[in-house]
């Protein structure tokens, strides 16, 4: 009846057979144990093709992850099926809702834009955790449950209209819509963020087209923070090892930002820690994209105010401010109304730059793409400040623009509605689900 394909290179073979079985059990208690109901597992063993059965099978199972859309295999699976569904609308004018898909490891994960213009993901928002994560804590068994049935009833109503079968010589004459051989590489495991530059300026870039980033992370190391708040453990040696999402997540800012951002198609980015051994870079390109994320429990620092200045005297092309308050850290939680006035009291805002608060590392890499989705929209030779000459006509008003970012954060929220993808790749179209 159905297929369920998976990236084999994940090492869940055994969670991933578990997930087919609950959903088999679950077809199965609907149309009995019969054999026209029985699905098919994707071999373990990596091979040069599609598996077989993706041929003829009734229904597609994909079970989505970084890996999956950077294996070849996987990517010539996916093609092969949906060109079997292209044949139908062609014949017919109706294209077969035979896909059903589910993200099984958020991670880094970037759907490429054949996917994503496809509507056949279960829970599409994918705000959270993959199924693979809700299968193996206890406190999700609901949730686990709920999407187990939700795959099964598409799977039932998807095998009603079967795309028709494919030959195997058909098959090869299939290329696959992404894969290892696309032209922005998908972010490994291994590789936390876009090449960085110690010394924290952007290399040379070695194409006039290079898309870059400045992260400006304007925290404490350890050491600073104990004189500030009571519990340190979200902070390192160096200001760059902050992690303040724990214990959800050990992601430090700055890894985060990075898979982000080259999600976006930047391809350098320097991270910047002002402060006594690091000073604020001078004369920063305004060709440069420049994130400041702000630890608000630094503003009980006394030289933070000297430190803001610096970074406004820079005249970088601040695109937006970020300040991090995270819901997983019950000290910031019970202290957030405190912080948030010490930071307007402050000299934070910034009048050329967009306003961010992130609770959670999600929000974050959300917050990222909105920043760099704007910086890719501004009109060509448009660097700078962007504000009027008195008594100019402007196109979009401070008041006009927060009312639009209003209705499209709203948008984002609402399931299917979004006003862009979660987050933009290189290329054109793709999106991430956050971890």
């Amino acid at each position: 009846m159905f297929f369920t394909s998976y990236a084999s290179s994940t090492g869940d073979r055994g969670p991933v057979q578990r997930f087919h079985v609950d959903v088999q059990n679950e077809i199965y208690s609907v149309l009995g144990r019969t054999l026209s109901a029985k699905g098919r597992l994707k071999h373990p063993e990596p091979a040069a093709g599609p598996d077989p059965a993706v041929l003829d099978c009734r229904a597609l199972l994909v079970l989505y992850s970084a890996e999956y859309v950077d294996d070849a295999q996987c990517a010539t699976e996916w093609s092969v099926f949906a060109e079997r569904m292209d044949r139908c609308m062609r014949r017919t004018g109706e294209r077969p809702d035979s896909v059903v898909g589910v993200v099984w490891r958020s991670h880094a994960l970037v759907l490429p834009r054949p996917v994503t213009v496809v509507r056949h993901i279960v829970n599409e928002e994918y705000q959270g955790p993959g199924v693979l994560c809700l299968q193996q804590d206890p406190r999700s068994r609901d949730r686990y449950h709920s999407v187990v049935r939700r795959v099964a009833a598409r799977l039932m109503r998807a095998a009603e209209s079967p795309p028709p079968v494919m030959s195997e010589a058909e098959s090869r004459a299939v290329a696959p819509q992404f894969g290892p051989s696309r032209a922005m590489p998908h972010k490994r495991r291994d590789v936390a963020e876009p090449p960085i530059d110690p010394a924290g300026v952007p290399p040379e870039a070695s194409d006039a087209d290079d898309r870059q980033m400045m992260l400006l992370l304007v925290t404490g190391t350890r050491d600073r923070m104990d004189r500030l708040r009571d519990h340190v453990g979200y902070y390192g040696e160096r200001a760059e090892d902050w992690r303040p999402f724990r214990p959800r997540s050990e992601e430090t800012v700055t890894s985060t930002v990075g898979w982000a951002a080259r999600a976006c198609g930047v391809d350098r980015m320097a991270v910047v820690a002002p402060g006594p051994d690091c000073p604020v870079p001078e004369d920063i390109d305004e060709s440069v994209t420049v994130l400041v994320v702000v630890d608000p429990w630094l503003t009980g620092d006394p030289a933070f105010r000297g430190l803001w200045e610096r970074i406004v005297r820079s005249r970088a092309r601040v695109a937006a401010v970020v300040v991090v308050l995270a819901r997983t850290d019950e000290e910031s939680t019970a202290n957030a109304i405190r912080l948030r006035d010490a930071v307007c009291r402050t000299p934070a805002r910034m009048p050329d730059a967009a306003h961010h608060e992130a609770g959670s590392r999600e929000a974050l890499a959300h917050i990222v793409v909105a920043v760099m989705a704007d910086s890719a929209a501004r009109p060509e030779g448009v660097t700078g400040n962007t504000r009027g000459r008195p008594g100019e006509l402007t196109i979009e008003s401070p008041a006009e623009r927060r009312v639009r970012r209003q209705r499209e954060r709203v948008g984002w929220l609402r399931r299917g509605a979004n006003p862009w993808p979660p987050v933009l790749s290189r290329t054109p179209g793709d999106s991430l689900g956050p971890s």
